[in-house]
């Protein structure tokens, strides 16, 4: 234990190192300005850094976005050449179509797709006015003629009665397609009617047969051919229509 006379010299000597230490304090003012310098200096060094990593990252960020814009501009192109080859394949496969349907006069010597436009249009042009002729002569040989329907009918009602069919009505009527329209209704009564004789005698009047449909129906049986010729005007439609009947009832 410590006696009151070292107590007091102990605290006598913590004084005096105070005192001493803030005497070398005062004395050494460079010395702590300095010090105060450093830490000042210290730190904005560490701002600067972090202000040039913000920079840095802003950077990294903009060249993100412009990479991105980059790609999105290149993708809106790809599908815009993807969609207009899809449009000219579509055109061309549209422009052959309306070659192919063109006759041969109209396309030939002529290259551009222009010029086939052109010669489409006239083509159609063409096309109405045929039509509207054979309206017109459709129209005429329906007011001459003498039976409506342009039909004769044979049998009994005017009293050949030695025919082999005996109940036959014959039309003959022009169609809209090109070519004469024959239609036979007969009763046949069990007999053959003889239609391989009746199409050999249109092949000799210049008449070639596109179609022949037959059907029956309340035992009558019904024949309807469709020709067409060359010449149209040369066909007698009346004197074609007594043909098939002599045909039909000529006696073996």
């Amino acid at each position: 234990m410590f006696s009151l006379q070292a107590s007091d010299d102990l605290l006598i000597q913590i004084l005096s190192n105070s005192c001493q230490q803030s005497k070398n304090i005062s004395q050494d003012p460079v010395m702590d300005f300095a010090s105060m310098e450093t830490t000042r200096t210290h730190i904005p060094a560490n701002i600067n850094s972090q202000k040039k990593r913000i920079s840095k990252r802003k950077l990294n960020t903009n060249n993100e976005d412009g990479i991105a814009s980059d790609d999105h501009f290149k993708l809106r192109k790809i599908i815009h050449r993807d969609i207009e080859r899809q449009r000219r394949q579509e055109m061309a496969a549209l422009y052959s179509s309306l070659r192919s349907l063109l006759p041969l006069q109209y396309v030939k010597g002529k290259r551009s797709v222009s010029d086939h436009m052109h010669e489409a249009v006239n083509y159609i042009k063409e096309m109405q006015g045929n039509i509207k002729e054979l309206e017109k002569q459709r129209d005429l040989l329906m007011k001459s003629s003498p039976l409506p329907n342009n039909s004769i009918r044979h049998g009994t009602e005017n009293g050949s009665t030695d025919s082999r069919f005996t109940d036959c009505t014959v039309t003959v009527s022009p169609c809209l397609q090109g070519g004469v329209q024959i239609s036979i209704s007969v009763d046949c009564k069990g007999k053959i009617f003889p239609l391989s004789r009746i199409l050999g005698e249109l092949l000799k009047q210049g008449l070639n047969m596109v179609s022949c449909v037959s059907a029956k129906v309340d035992q009558r049986s019904l024949y309807t051919i469709h020709t067409e010729a060359c010449d149209m005007n040369n066909i007698d439609h009346l004197a074609l229509q007594q043909k098939v009947i002599d045909m039909i009832n000529l006696d073996l």
